[in-house]
């Protein structure tokens, strides 16, 4: 009987403590249930904030791309699309399809203006808008072969323009004669005397190259411009004061039958300590000063 006793005793002590337990597990979980429930109700009202503010500034924005459309229509309508692409231009922001579709047609408009306004002579700029047009427009052949017209004027003009230049030039300037007939071949292809012209000028030009080579290295100017290396190297060996030898000013370098030709002016200081100047013509060869001549030797066109 005892032992009976004992044994409910220890049932009514475990009876209790389980309860207790089971207390304390569903006021967490109610507590967790509150909180899960405050946290999700702020949640829904952050989204529904978001999704007001959203729709506010969806709004607004609408509102100022109507405005904004509807003054680039009247801009358009009134021949100022240069005008609406700039108003267009400080509303980026607002773009969209509808904002994208005025700004093509403000382009289109601006474009055909430019062309009005253009002399129907000057074909570079004519090929440029109708360049512009054409790639605006893929679809319109209409541009497309205005710009083909415009190209084959401007090329035309360039042609005849070049030809007339060729002519002008002396027939011993080899490298500017192979120059203009290579962009004349370039620009008519089909044209045999372009091609034989050049050929017959790069040949010569060739060949006049080569023999420069027995003439040595080209004398390089200055970074300042102000010397040739060879001629200051010349002056100081063999000028009375090189001490106070000063180079002023050079020429571009030229050729002649007996090497390099080179200008220079330089100035030094005498016993007195005044200063002279002068200029002279030199002749290079293999960087070497090999002839000094007076400033009145040559001159330059």
């Amino acid at each position: 009987m005892t032992k009976f006793k004992e044994f409910l005793s220890d049932r009514k002590v475990l009876l209790g403590v389980s309860s207790a337990v089971v207390i304390l597990i569903a006021a967490g979980y109610g507590l967790y249930c509150v909180q899960k429930s405050i946290a999700e109700e702020k949640a829904r009202v952050a989204e529904q904030q978001r999704i007001e503010q959203k729709r506010i500034l969806k709004e607004k924005q609408d509102t100022e791309r109507s405005r904004v459309i509807e003054s680039m229509k009247r801009l358009i309508e009134t021949g100022n699309a240069e005008t609406a692409l700039a108003v267009a231009d400080k509303n980026r922001d607002l773009m969209n399809d509808e904002l994208k579709a005025m700004i093509h047609l403000a382009t289109e408009k601006d474009l055909l203006s430019r062309i009005e306004r253009t002399p129907k002579w000057n074909y570079a700029e004519l090929a440029k808008y109708y360049a512009a047009l054409a790639a605006l427009e893929p679809e319109n052949n209409r541009y497309r072969k205005q710009l083909n017209g415009y190209d084959s004027k401007l090329r035309k003009k360039l042609e005849r323009k070049l030809y007339a230049k060729v002519q002008a030039l002396p027939v011993n300037d080899f490298k500017a004669n192979m120059d203009i007939y290579e962009e004349l071949m370039q620009l008519n292809p089909g044209e045999a005397l372009y091609k034989s012209k050049y050929e017959a000028y790069r040949k010569k030009y060739d060949d006049f190259m080569k023999d420069l080579e027995k003439f040595g290295k080209r004398p390089e100017l200055s970074e300042d411009g102000r010397a040739y290396a060879e001629v200051e190297k010349y002056l100081r060996e063999n000028t009375m004061y090189p001490e106070s030898l000063r180079m002023e000013s050079a020429t571009d370098c030229y050729y002649t039958d007996a090497g390099w030709l080179v200008g220079c002016s330089y100035s030094e200081n005498n016993e007195a300590g005044n200063s002279f100047s002068e200029f002279l013509w030199f002749t290079v060869c293999n960087s070497t000063v090999t002839k000094v001549e007076p400033g009145g030797a040559y001159t330059v066109n």
